[in-house]
């Protein structure tokens, strides 16, 4: 319920805010549940003037076994103009039981065959719904992937690089080997930079489009012998639901048709092989999204399986809505 009311509350701000002239606004909300009492909600808006584009974000991650719930404040800020789409993200993660996070970003997309027309969406990135950490369902239902793309011509394509730094920040540390087991206090702050380089790319031909990005990581410390638990918050390309690791290679797939005027399921896989002796994951999402005007309803689920540990299963679902040019 409250989901709903704060939905509606945005919808109210959209509105105004589309009056000035040129500028377009979209935005929406949407919430995934799944085992352990899992729950995330997000929420974003993006104003689009002229070339210029600015979307704050937000995310609130709790469940059973996180000992409170993490909230995450993110801004990004994107510069369009013909083929070349430009763009910079930052992001805060609070401290929640002795771990804390934040994110500096950038990235630069280019249109093989671009339309001609301004902010038309693109088939891969971190705007797009695929990249950021939230799943093409998750951000489907708002701004960033509620444009259309399928209308963009025949042949599209999009190639891109991002890079970006995040500084984990954690008071505890594992009693024993395992990432996942008991823990206890450090006598000092543990600091660690991480540095993810993604290639990513997609292709539009009538009525399909097909997506893809692999993110390599690295740090600047030696993460075995040091006690390290899992990052309690991690954020994967295509997964919908928040994680825990420290990542080592990603790579994400992704399908959507457009085979009716306003439905469009989707499919898409994600591998990723991790640090501190964690067995590789895969990721599952099926799902679809239905535009109506300026309303989008999305919804998926998503089978995510890890070797030693516990699979989850997550259905979300979202709303979200155009407003302006």
């Amino acid at each position: 319920m409250r989901k709903w009311t704060a939905f509606r509350a945005l919808c109210l701000c959209l509105a105004a805010l589309a009056s000035p002239a040129r500028a377009a606004v979209s935005g929406g909300v949407s919430e995934t549940t799944g085992n352990d009492s899992y729950q995330s909600v997000r929420a974003n808006a993006s104003v689009d003037i002229g070339d210029w584009t600015l979307s704050p974000d937000y995310t609130r991650y709790r469940t059973s076994f996180t000992n409170g719930a993490y909230d995450d404040y993110g801004l990004r800020l994107g510069y369009e103009n013909g083929p070349l789409a430009l763009g910079a993200r930052g992001s805060v993660l609070p401290k929640v039981n002795g771990y804390s996070q934040g994110t500096a970003g950038v990235d630069a997309t280019f249109t093989l065959s671009p339309s001609g027309s301004q902010h038309t969406g693109k088939l891969a990135g971190p705007d797009t719904g695929v990249s950021g950490g939230a799943s093409s369902a998750g951000l489907a239902a708002m701004g960033a992937d509620g444009m259309e793309t399928f209308s963009a011509g025949l042949g599209r394509a999009d190639i891109g690089v991002s890079a970006n730094e995040i500084l984990h920040q954690d008071d505890l540390m594992t009693v024993g080997s395992n990432p996942f087991g008991a823990t206890t206090g450090r006598g000092k702050t543990f600091d660690l930079g991480q540095t993810d380089l993604s290639v990513y790319g997609g292709l539009d031909f009538l009525f399909t489009e097909l997506s893809a990005q692999v993110t390599k990581s690295a740090y600047d410390r030696t993460l075995d012998g040091n006690s390290l638990r899992a990052a309690p918050y991690l954020t994967l390309t295509g997964v919908d639901g928040i994680e825990q690791g420290y990542p080592d290679l990603s790579y994400n797939l992704r399908l959507k048709w457009s085979i009716l005027p306003i439905v469009h399921p989707f499919i898409t896989f994600t591998h990723t092989t991790y640090q501190l002796g964690e067995s590789p994951s895969n990721a599952f999402e099926v799902g679809g999204a239905v535009s109506l005007q300026m309303l989008r309803v999305t919804a998926g689920y998503e089978h995510y399986q890890q070797t030693g540990l516990p699979s989850g299963d997550f259905l979300m679902l979202g709303a979200g809505l155009n407003f302006g040019s």
